[in-house]
């Protein structure tokens, strides 16, 4: 579990970074291949957070690609940078990483 978490982390990642070179759209599809594996998490708060993000991340690409107002951008990134605290502190958690 906590390789895939890892992966999907650094995959968020390079999203997030890509915005200095147009976001490609193969790193919108790397964040996007998780949803199967975020779908299948026992732990309903995990599933619900991983496909949540999913979203966002897939929502912050075309809204920059379209170009929103960079404020409601950048708030979109805002969220994203929560949302990924949150889905990495829960799969540690579940995997006896950190204490709550």
């Amino acid at each position: 579990m906590m390789k895939k978490l890892i992966e999907f982390e650094d995959a968020v990642q390079t999203l997030g970074d890509s915005i200095f070179i147009n976001m490609p759209e193969q790193y919108v599809k790397d964040v996007q291949r998780f949803r199967e594996y975020f779908s299948q998490q026992k732990d309903a708060k995990l599933r619900q957070l991983g496909l949540r993000l999913i979203d966002e991340c897939t929502s912050f690409a075309y809204m920059f690609r379209m170009g929103v107002d960079y404020g409601k951008v950048f708030d979109k990134s805002l969220e994203i940078g929560r949302l990924r605290e949150e889905v990495m502190q829960r799969g540690l958690r579940l995997n006896g990483g950190i204490k709550a």
